[in-house]
């Protein structure tokens, strides 16, 4: 099913998933993944129970993405990957990334199985910050929990910088609950301006 994905990361985990030819499902990808942790906090997969909270802290943040996706995982810096679920005009799959921190919505044009087969892969950099994650573990001994992240102190949409120093530990939903409040102050001012 995942097999370079699995390799990346060097794991293994048994499949039941036989069917060639037939797209990977969020709900097959949850069943075999759903509470993992991968690369020592770097990519995370929620647990089934958590997907609702999430598409509720996610759509607090982003309401103009209300009912058009479904997140499935989340990565150091608390950004959170959905499955698009809009119709577009190619009715191509696609990968939202939710990114708190700096306030943007990234579209990665691939499948679930793409994503994870292919975009973490090969271009891990891009969809995981690799990079900056090593440079931010030379500096910290903190580990990952589940409920944690890495967070900006001053949030990039806020004029904070893109540096190791500018990252703390944070819990995860305090960090969305306060970068959407500042996100949605800025909207504010810049719209009265």
């Amino acid at each position: 099913m995942l097999k370079e994905f699995e390799k990346f990361f060097n794991i293994y985990v048994e499949h039941n998933y036989t069917e060639k030819g037939k797209n990977l499902d969020l709900n097959t990808f949850l069943a075999k993944y759903q509470g993992e942790n991968f690369g020592e906090g770097l990519y995370r997969v929620f647990q089934s129970e958590e997907v609702n909270k999430w598409k509720q802290i996610i759509t607090e943040a982003y309401p103009e993405f209300k009912d058009s996706f479904e997140p499935f995982a989340y990565d150091w810096l608390g950004r959170c990957f959905a499955i698009d679920t809009r119709k577009t005009k190619e009715n191509l799959n696609q990968i939202l990334m939710f990114e708190i921190g700096t306030a943007d919505v990234l579209e990665i044009p691939c499948s679930l199985e793409q994503f994870h087969n292919e975009e973490i892969p090969v271009y891990g950099d891009s969809c995981l910050a690799i990079t900056f994650y090593n440079d931010w573990k030379k500096k910290s001994n903190d580990i990952l929990e589940n409920n944690k992240c890495v967070g900006y102190k001053i949030p990039l949409f806020l004029g904070g910088e893109d540096v190791v120093e500018n990252l703390e530990l944070s819990d995860m939903e305090v960090y969305w609950f306060i970068c959407s409040a500042a996100k949605s102050r800025k909207c504010v001012e810049e719209y009265i301006r």
